[in-house]
């Protein structure tokens, strides 16, 4: 029924992360009732700074950047130039799976994003992504690091 663990639901069908993120989500501020009347930015943005691995499909090389912030939504990466010579990210709209540590968690997280707004600095990019996939133990490790 309606009452299912989020788990749950995904072992059942591994719907689309973003509808599970909704139902996460929405589960839980049902629940708790914790912001009556805020109007909340999509999901709140936490500022790290975490080192991460940026790699994609059918490209050898790999780009290394920072973490900047990050929320259920997804992430903004700093990257050094050097490094952006090596990858894609900056296209509007190109796929890229990133692995990072975070200070909580004990095993590697890994996510699937997707560019959403790239902005250029004169020694680096900074790469705006949206998550569109991830293992649900990925998933899981993030949300309760920002919970």
């Amino acid at each position: 029924g309606l009452h299912e663990s989020p788990v749950q639901v995904a072992k059942a069908d591994r719907s689309s992360l973003s509808s599970m993120i909704e139902m996460i989500l929405t589960n839980y501020l049902t629940d708790k009732k914790v912001f009556p009347g805020i109007e909340m930015r999509k999901y709140p943005r936490k500022p790290v700074s975490v080192p991460t691995v940026i790699n994609q499909q059918g490209l050898e090389q790999i780009g290394k950047g920072s973490i900047v912030d990050i929320s259920l939504g997804g992430v903004r990466i700093l990257i050094p130039k050097d490094f952006a010579q090596n990858i894609t990210t900056n296209f509007k709209g190109s796929k890229f799976n990133i692995i990072f540590n975070l200070p909580t968690e004990n095993n590697p997280i890994k996510m699937t994003c997707e560019s959403t707004r790239v902005v250029y600095n004169e020694d680096s990019i900074l790469v705006g992504a949206s998550f569109v996939d991830a293992e649900f133990n990925s998933y899981k490790s993030l949300q309760t690091y920002l919970m």
